[in-house]
């Protein structure tokens, strides 16, 4: 362990400052071929306007009109980087022509040169009937050198900035290391001066502190590299010409399967972290467990029981369904893995009276037993830990437990966990009981989805990128888009009479949120559909979407579809039912 740490050090000593000066060059190349890049424009800027003048000047040029040649050179003043424009005739003397500076027309064609770092220069031939009768010539500056070095400050910055992030992360591996060995140092020193134990306890526990942040920055850095490794390596060969259409619908849905794992990362970090938005609902859980029966069954394999025992008066709960039912997943999935060879895994409620952990005394209890392999002590009191794991490398993520302890937590409960090596392992969560009754809704038919311009969709998105990828989405599914990038630029096009059918509003946006801009709009029309979509947004979380449908980021094309289809649909019976509503 001490080689392989040495060697790591040694390696980020050398891998830094290397990455650091290749930025550094990179950054110089880039600016050099800017620069060059410019150069050649301003010239061939100063060619153009060389041969516009030649044109203009033919004419003249082949009558003797001096007076208006000289008004066809005058017109080049009106661009104020022309310095010097001169139009001479055949035998190269000059005919007429005007200079900013105190260089004079020099009295033959043939001498003309520019020397100065500052100045371009081009000429161009009068041709008249195929013949030359003269030559223009015009000199025009560029910008200075400084002026063009501050153009590319920005590249600058880039480069310095991304230096001191590699430099930071450097010092932290390093002060990582150093966390490591006090914690090593804080535990012999318990062991050995229990005098001090007040003082080396909270040493301890400070290094706990650091080591949870460290093992958590660190699983989400390896699941979301592996994540963005599928992506990278899929989207890279989807770019090669003369792909197959077997492979290109392969690695097309590798793209798709780890963007979805990557949501349902998120998820699980959210709720083990009591941020995920919940949608609670009065549920009868023993119902919802004797319907998720059906799924859960294929899961587990033929060597493996799910049987039930289900208290029969239970009390309803409020919770969201979505979370409960991947919290018993996650649990059941949990113990299938613990019995390799087979088992039995038991699912009971119960209704209980536990003061101590809910505060009306009122709650139920879901149980979860198996009988496997048990988990040892010492390990016992970490399951809960994100990203803690018993299970083989590349088994599992070390997150259920956690989204099961965050679902809990969140709901107003709490998971407790008994196990026993040899005699198997009980997980209960235990959720506040709910004084409204239970109501179980008939399925909604969802219309399908339009293959046809069926809608004017007011888009609402402050980040260009994802506001560009939903316009495609609802483009290809046959809808009008009318972009807006804030709350305030949607409520100006809504009162400067842009039409649309439905709003789609990001929530977190500078200066006004997407819950503000759907209030405005519903003032001003009651009837108008409004679909709210966020990654995360502590207001959704704190207090709830007011009622808005809510869309999930990531969300599918299928999902968008639906969405947008059934917003329409409601909005369409309505304007059936009451009278005809013309677009916003």
């Amino acid at each position: 362990m001490n080689i392989v740490s040495i060697f790591t050090r040694r390696a980020l000593a050398i891998f830094v400052p290397l990455a650091v000066l290749s930025l550094l060059l990179a950054g110089l190349w880039m600016i050099y071929q800017n620069e060059q890049s410019y150069r050649y424009e301003q010239q061939r800027a100063a060619r153009v306007q060389a041969e516009i003048l030649a044109a203009s000047v033919t004419a003249a040029l082949d009558f003797g009109d001096k007076a208006a040649a000289q008004e066809s050179a005058d017109a080049m003043q009106a661009n104020p980087q022309v310095q010097v424009a001169g139009v001479y005739d055949a035998n190269g003397n000059p005919f007429v022509g005007y200079t900013r500076t105190q260089t004079l027309l020099l009295p033959r064609l043939p001498e003309m040169s520019v020397r100065d770092g500052t100045l371009v220069s081009a000429t161009a031939p009068v041709i008249r009937s195929g013949a030359k009768i003269g030559t223009v010539y015009l000199a025009g500056t560029v910008d200075p050198l400084s002026r063009r070095l501050s153009r590319y400050a920005m590249i600058a910055l880039l480069v310095v900035m991304t230096s001191l992030v590699l430099a930071i992360l450097g010092y932290g591996q390093a002060a990582l290391g150093r966390v490591n060995r006090t914690l090593a140092e804080a535990n012999r020193e318990l062991q050995f001066q229990m005098e001090e134990r007040s003082r080396t306890e909270e040493q301890l526990r400070e290094a706990q502190k650091m080591q949870a942040l460290g093992q958590l920055t660190g699983g989400i850095a390896h699941d979301f590299n592996n994540l963005l490794a599928v992506i990278q390596g899929s989207a890279d060969i989807l770019q090669r010409p003369g792909l197959s259409e077997e492979k290109r619908l392969r690695f097309t849905n590798a793209i798709i399967d780890a963007s979805t794992r990557g949501a349902l990362l998120t998820g699980q970090l959210l709720a083990f972290a009591r941020r995920q938005p919940l949608r609670p609902e009065v549920l009868d859980l023993n119902h919802h467990i004797l319907t998720m029966l059906v799924m859960l069954q294929p899961t587990l394999g033929p060597n493996i029981t799910l049987s039930t025992q289900l208290e029969k008066t239970l009390l309803p709960v409020e919770v969201d369904p979505g979370q409960f039912e991947a919290a018993l997943l996650n649990i059941i999935v949990n113990a299938r893995d613990a019995m390799p060879d087979g088992g039995e895994i038991t699912i009971s409620t119960r209704n209980v009276t536990d003061g101590a952990a809910i505060e009306r005394g009122q709650a139920v209890a879901v149980a979860i037993q198996d009988n496997g392999g048990g988990i040892k002590p010492d390990q016992l009191k970490h399951v809960f830990e994100p990203f803690f794991t018993t299970k083989e490398v590349g088994k599992g993520t070390g997150l259920g437990l956690s989204q099961v302890y965050g679902f809990a937590a969140q709901s107003g409960g709490e998971a407790r966990i008994d196990s026993e090596v040899g005699r198997g392992t009980t997980l209960t969560i235990l959720l506040p009981a709910s004084d409204k009754l239970p109501q179980i809704a008939p399925e909604k038919e969802r219309p399908a989805v339009a293959r046809e311009p069926s809608g004017h969709v007011l888009l609402v998105e402050d980040n260009e990128d994802v506001g560009n990828l939903a316009e495609t989405l609802l483009g290809e599914l046959g809808h009008v888009v009318v972009r807006a990038r804030s709350g305030l630029e949607a409520l100006r096009l809504a009162d400067g009479g842009a039409q649309f059918d439905i709003v789609f509003s990001d929530v977190v946006m500078p200066g006004m949120t997407g819950l503000e801009l759907a209030k405005k709009l519903k003032q001003r029309r009651p009837q108008l559909p409004i679909i709210l979509t966020t990654g995360y947004s502590d207001r959704i979380t704190a207090i709830g979407s007011k009622g808005f449908p809510m869309l999930r980021k990531p969300y599918r094309m299928e999902t968008l579809a639906v969405a947008v289809d059934e917003a329409l649909a409601i909005q369409r019976r309505h304007s059936e039912t009451h009278f005809p509503m013309d677009r916003y």
